[in-house]
């Protein structure tokens, strides 16, 4: 496969299963109408996964020399990240911890 049709996000400030979530909404739909419908969804990963969509349309585009109507988004792959440990103070002058996670995502598409 070309090179040039793939997308990837690192770091993504947000959790792996949320983000799965689109993935599997998404996964071998056409790539004109999932930019599409991202772009109202109210949600964090909605915008996170539309501008991955939207890179990898991009560079099939200008690199690959695609048309933008015939791309079908053939995988999207979504992994762990690495995690941040932080703290936050609470009474009695003790701490409490908490995690937050990250993401990989990687785009793939294909022309039919």
């Amino acid at each position: 496969m070309n090179q040039s049709m793939t997308a990837t996000l690192k770091y993504a400030t947000i959790s792996y299963k949320k983000m799965w979530v689109i993935a599997k909404l998404i996964r071998g739909k056409k790539a004109t109408d999932v930019l599409d419908m991202l772009e109202f969804l109210p949600k964090k990963w909605a915008d996170i996964v539309r501008k991955v969509v939207n890179s990898a349309v991009s560079n099939a585009v200008n690199n690959a020399w695609k048309n933008k109507d015939s791309l079908y988004i053939e995988t999207v792959e979504v992994g762990r990240g690495p995690k941040l440990k932080r703290i936050r103070f609470v009474a009695r002058a003790r701490i409490h911890g908490y995690v937050k996670h990250r993401s990989f995502v990687k785009v793939v598409l294909v022309s039919k």
